[in-house]
């Protein structure tokens, strides 16, 4: 582990621990106290990550803790939240009534909308389940997460108190879409200063079963502000998982957040991350493939301007033999925008007969804008069909000629493109509300 000194005690991010822990968690049962003093002591020891880390070369966190971030308070101390009036706007009503809202961090029954749910369903608030002891997150939660390797995934687990519980049982097929809303907002923070919070959801979709989980973050405002997010699912046997995640933070926002996938035997998790706002954005996104048979795959989009970073780390961990995956991100970046692409496929001396794709494109609207891409392959079995490739470039010179010589003005030329470039993630949305709204927000944002 490298020591980054410059970084390692500058944080005042545990500074709240002692006296949350104090207040809120007194009467917490001993498996949850574990994995929060866990994580406590790991930040402690690793503090913040610095470029001198590989994993980390490419983006600089320091600017972090140059703030001194108020602590997460929950909605229901503070008496205050956003109006409901005011989701309307923020919120595509029409992708699923069922909907789960968190206001910095804290679940706020107001503002969500909860649909009678099929015989042992579970949807709701994490924070509740914990309350209760549920046995299945004393035997899953924090049990896949890289806690020991990723510090950020550390303080989330220091400081877990709320965030979403979905569990669907075998054999159900949850037709509904989960809709988790996470909202930062000064009016519901009783500090004046910048503030943090760390959602920490929990999916677990038995054998056989099947759910669509759209994962959005949304910043009232431009306020500064830090979401830590963690997200682990669990996909048993057979399960089916479409995950979504729509990042629409503050421009001003830092956004870290952490998905752990645990795949079993014919299994097929879909990710599709689209991140538009945010000073700094980091997205790691983990899929361990465990069980034979399995499928997996990787979409992302993302759009920055100004000065605004997004890292986007992906891992597809093949362990067993006979899966398949693929892996398909495109950039869009103007003015003095910056990006990243780390993908990385491992395959394990188990895991013959893989068959991974690994692709990254990149649209460069500005010549100040700058894209690292890093794509990576770890092979260690001998039978297996696997390709990675990256790209990068501007709008399509002739494509452009062929839009104006129709009488097309050179804007609305490019932006058509532009829009076309996207559509190649997008069209792949297997949920048609969420690939309207996402175009719908990108054509907005063009303009």
């Amino acid at each position: 582990m490298f020591e980054c000194a410059e970084q390692q005690h500058q944080s005042s991010l545990l500074a709240p621990y002692k006296a949350i822990k104090r207040k809120r968690w007194q009467h917490s049962k001993l498996w949850i106290s574990v994995i929060r003093e866990e994580g406590r002591r790991l930040f402690e020891t690793m503090g913040l990550p610095c470029r001198r880390q590989e994993e980390w070369k490419y983006t600089d966190v320091s600017a972090i803790s140059q703030h001194s971030f108020a602590p997460p308070t929950p909605l229901m101390r503070s008496r205050k939240g956003p109006k409901p009036g005011l989701l309307e706007p923020l919120i595509p009503d029409f992708l699923s009534p069922l909907r789960l809202v968190f206001v910095n961090g804290f679940y706020s029954p107001l503002l969500s909308r909860l649909e009678p749910l099929p015989d042992g369903v579970e949807v709701g608030s994490l924070g509740v389940e914990i309350g209760r002891n549920h046995p299945l997150l004393q035997t899953n939660l924090a049990a896949y997460v890289d806690v020991e390797e990723n510090s950020f995934v550390a303080l989330n687990s220091a400081f877990i108190e709320d965030g979403a519980w979905v569990y669907i049982p075998e054999g159900v097929r949850f037709n509904q879409p989960v809709h988790l809303v996470y909202i930062s907002t000064k009016s519901g923070s009783s500090e004046t200063r910048p503030f943090v919070h760390y959602p920490r959801n929990m999916v677990i979709v038995d054998r056989d079963a099947a759910v669509t989980i759209i994962e959005e973050y949304i910043g009232e405002g431009k306020g500064v502000y830090l979401t830590n997010a963690v997200t682990e699912i669990v996909a048993n046997k057979g399960a089916e998982v479409d995950h979504y995640k729509l990042q629409r933070e503050s421009e001003n926002a830092f956004h870290i957040a952490a998905i752990q996938v645990q795949q079993g035997k014919n299994s097929h998790f879909r990710s599709h991350s689209v991140s538009f706002g945010g000073q700094l954005t980091r997205n790691n996104i983990h899929s361990q493939i465990v069980g034979t048979g399995s499928t997996c795959t990787f979409n992302g989009l993302f759009m920055i301007r100004g000065t605004q970073h997004v890292d986007n780390h992906t891992l597809i961990d093949h362990r067993a033999p006979d899966c398949q995956s693929s892996e398909l991100y495109h950039g869009i970046l103007d003015d003095r925008a910056r990006g990243v692409f780390n993908g990385k496929i491992y395959v394990d001396s188990q895991a013959q007969k893989t068959d991974s794709k690994q692709t990254s494109r990149s649209l460069m609207l500005s010549n100040d804008a700058v894209i690292d891409a890093k794509p990576q392959l770890e092979i260690f079995a001998d039978d297996v069909k696997c390709t990675h490739g990256a790209t990068v470039g501007q709008l399509d010179a002739n494509s452009l000629y062929y839009l104006r010589s129709r009488g097309i003005t050179t804007e609305e030329a490019r932006r058509m493109l532009t829009i076309g470039f996207a559509q190649q993630i997008t069209g792949q949305f297997k949920l048609e509300p969420m690939r309207k709204a996402v175009e719908t927000f990108l054509s907005k944002r063009l303009e």
